[in-house]
């Protein structure tokens, strides 16, 4: 049997101002695939914790199941800390229609609303900034058509900041 070699991987934690390390081995393909840190130019793996998978004593952590969803699962791990908030799983848009048309309590149909829209107004602000940027990349483009298009922009954004209200919440 060939071996497998795996690490522990460290990553910086903003909240701890140090590197914390993981609790399980992974190996590279493991790690690039779903571990949220990966690409953190912050992140590393440990070469003094390098083993050999098939040789090596039970791990004090088991291997991930293969039955895993690691889509739903990278996707919990990627809004890991966001915000200052605890880890949740962002809803589908399927989940949000079954959230509305199930729940009798009328504040829970108003922010199942709320999250729908707020991405159909990211969707929509995306656009502005991908239409602005097209226009601007032309070489007949001047400076004080830059900064009309970045005040149609940032007037869109205040419209949306004022109707949600201000995030009171201080990071």
């Amino acid at each position: 049997m060939e071996p497998l070699f795996e690490w522990k991987w460290a990553y910086w934690d903003e909240s701890r101002a140090r590197f914390v390390e993981t609790p399980v081995w992974m190996t590279d393909d493991e790690a690039r695939c779903d571990w949220f840190a990966y690409d953190d130019m912050r992140s590393r793996k440990l070469e003094h914790t390098r083993r050999d998978r098939h040789r090596g004593e039970n791990p004090i952590v088991e291997p991930p199941e293969s039955e895993v969803d690691w889509a739903k699962e990278r996707r919990v791990r990627g809004e890991r800390s966001r915000y200052g908030l605890p880890p949740f799983v962002t809803p589908t848009y399927q989940e949000l229609r079954r959230t509305w048309r199930e729940h009798p309590i009328p504040e829970v149909k108003c922010l199942a609303l709320e999250v729908q829209t707020g991405r159909h107004e990211l969707s929509e602000l995306e656009a502005m900034v991908a239409d602005a940027l097209w226009h601007v990349d032309k070489e007949s483009a001047t400076i004080d058509y830059a900064r009309k298009e970045l005040r149609r922009i940032r007037r869109r954004l205040m419209q949306v900041v004022q109707r949600i209200g201000p995030v009171t919440e201080k990071r």
